[in-house]
């Protein structure tokens, strides 16, 4: 209902009635645009979170993948650089393999060309070194086998029937067969005996017989040194001609001879190669080093040594210097220190040998039957005596020089 008062008044002038009407009117209608704001700002609000977020999202991954694409640009400019670089080098090596082709072309035409020629030239220089070669160690080992005769020549070792009247007809092989192997020829070994400088050595090791008086002896052992010291000479002389390195090494030095060495990793003391009345036990084991020594060198020419004449020192010896292929296996075995492994013969056994013929023993339904004073491998015990003493005379050292 329309004021009067404001009516006259042409609304210029508001009374106060219609002032609180309308400022209360307008402060409805100001509520309710606020409350209608805040609903749509409210929805808004809702409505934009999550695309926001979304779109927060894309851009970050956005941004991520343009580094990417970047980093990818960077690459394949790189990678094509390097392509280019080895475009460049397979085109060398191209032209560098057509050249190679082109001269590999060339040198097959140019072979073939001269093969026939070239072929019969190489031939004929192989069969010229061979030849020489042939020659060359037939000299040597007709040479060696000179040296050896003087030797068996000078030192007078030969073999002497035992009984003259039986004309026993000694073969100039020296009894060896063709393949290396003792040939008795229908006689037996006790038929004959063998003798250096005049002088014999008992081929059973029995060395000191008691039986004999005391001058009887004396002589027999005096004969035996002097008998041994030769073969000690001889085989050292042997060995370098031929040049053979032997098992054991032997030191000649008069009454102080001695052997010594090892055998597969086992040391063995010095030995005397000198007899006395009180040093026959050593002595057999020395004697037995040296036995081993000659059956190692007969080996090493193609003679085979047999236990059961093993200690026929002299005879061995012989047979070793009448070989019929001495002289044409041996420096090779020397210059590289190397132990033939073929020669079958053990030390062990061999000292056991020994020591059945020193103690009179024999060969007993095939086994041997003997009895050794101690543990063998007491005997083989290194000793801790001066090798280099001084001696009165001359010194040999053998069996140990190439």
């Amino acid at each position: 209902m329309e004021c009067k008062i404001c009516h006259n008044f042409h609304r210029k002038f508001w009374c106060a009635n219609c002032i609180r009407k309308n400022l209360h009117s307008y402060k409805v209608e100001t509520n309710q645009i606020t409350y209608d704001k805040q609903k749509s700002v409210d929805q808004a609000n809702k409505f934009l979170s999550g695309t926001m977020r979304n779109i927060q999202v894309n851009v970050a991954e956005k941004h991520a993948k343009i580094q990417k694409v970047n980093i990818l640009e960077l690459e394949i400019n790189k990678i094509r650089e390097e392509i280019g670089r080895d475009r460049q080098e397979i085109d060398k090596l191209k032209r560098n393999l057509q050249t190679r082709r082109q001269v590999l072309q060339e040198s097959l035409a140019y072979f073939k060309k001269f093969k026939s020629h070239q072929q019969t030239i190489i031939t004929k220089d192989i069969n010229n070194t061979k030849e020489r070669w042939r020659h060359v160690h037939q000299v040597l080992a007709h040479s060696r086998k000179v040296l050896i005769g003087e030797l068996v020549s000078l030192f007078d070792l030969k073999r002497i029937p035992i009984q003259e009247n039986h004309n026993i007809r000694i073969k100039e092989n020296g009894g060896i067969s063709e393949n290396g192997h003792i040939a008795t020829n229908g006689i037996s070994d006790d038929d004959c005996e063998h003798a250096i400088a005049g002088i014999t050595l008992p081929k059973k090791a029995h060395y000191i017989r008691y039986s004999m008086n005391d001058k009887e002896r004396k002589e027999e052992i005096i004969k035996i040194n002097t008998a041994v010291g030769h073969v000690m000479h001889i085989i050292g002389l042997v060995a370098y001609y031929l040049g053979i390195k032997l098992p054991f090494l032997v030191i000649n030095k008069g009454h102080k001879s001695f052997a010594k060495g090892s055998i597969h990793g086992i040391p063995i003391s010095k030995r005397p190669l000198y007899l006395t009345d009180k040093n026959s036990e050593d002595f057999t084991i020395g004697m037995a080093m040296l036995n081993y020594n000659i059956a190692y060198l007969c080996h090493t020419q193609g003679v085979d040594i047999p236990y059961s004449r093993v200690s026929h020192t002299l005879q061995n010896l012989f047979l070793c210097c009448q070989a019929a292929n001495l002289g044409r296996m041996g420096h090779l075995t020397a210059l590289n220190r190397i132990f033939d492994q073929s020669f079958n013969l053990d030390f062990e056994e061999v000292v056991k040998w020994m020591f059945v013929w020193r103690n009179g023993s024999d060969l007993e339904d095939g086994e041997l039957r003997f009895n050794i004073p101690g543990a063998l491998y007491d005997y083989f015990e290194e000793d801790i005596d001066d090798d280099n003493e001084n001696v009165d005379g001359e010194t040999w050292v053998l069996c140990d020089t190439v």
